[in-house]
């Protein structure tokens, strides 16, 4: 009996192990093939790119740029920043989504040492040169970025680490848990014949 009950305990333990796992994170660099097509262009109000859209609501619209000033040298996404600017990220399709951290920094035309720009309500002082913010913003539908706080110049993005905030097992988890649960029931049946 004392195995039998190991075996429950353990059988308990792998499917709430496996339940609870999120979706893996993804990381929109801006260096996918899309992005590198639009790089300079500041034409679309929205930029749909790796399962996210980023659309500006504003005077300009966001755009791609390689290498902008205290960038990481690589593409990332810029803005322009007055405190009534702001930039919408959203899930693509719909529907809601965790946004772990992300990378922001002063860009074009601004010569502050530091600015603020306020992500969902909370300000963040952001300075010259890329820095990684943990937001760690769970299932929401929609990320407000706002301009900065001297309302001149621009702001740029990066390295936008997000999943799709669900806590639905993949199909391969559930299949090794429907298994183990066959395994589970033969062996027991053996013990008791």
């Amino acid at each position: 009996m004392n195995n039998l009950f190991k075996a429950v305990l353990a059988l308990i333990s792998l499917v709430a192990s496996l339940i609870s796992t999120s979706a893996s994170a993804s990381v929109i660099t801006f260096d996918d093939a899309y992005s590198s097509s639009i790089v300079g262009q500041q034409t679309a109000q929205s930029i749909a790119v790796g399962g996210l859209t980023f659309t500006g609501f504003g005077t300009f619209p966001p755009g791609v740029w390689s290498g902008s000033p205290n960038s990481n040298g690589t593409n990332d996404l810029i803005f322009a920043g007055s405190s009534t600017d702001y930039l919408a990220i959203t899930k693509t399709g719909g529907g809601t989504f965790d946004l772990n951290s992300i990378d922001l920094t002063i860009s074009w035309y601004d010569n502050n040492a530091t600015e603020m720009v306020d992500v969902n309500g909370s300000p963040i002082s952001i300075s010259q040169g890329m820095q990684t913010f943990s937001l760690y913003l769970t299932g929401v539908t929609q990320v407000n970025i706002s301009g900065v706080s001297s309302g001149t110049g621009y702001w740029a993005l990066d390295n936008v680490n997000f999943s799709d905030g669900s806590t639905v097992p993949e199909p391969g988890s559930m299949a090794l848990v429907g298994l183990g649960l066959v395994a589970f029931v033969t062996t027991r049946r053996r013990q008791f014949r």
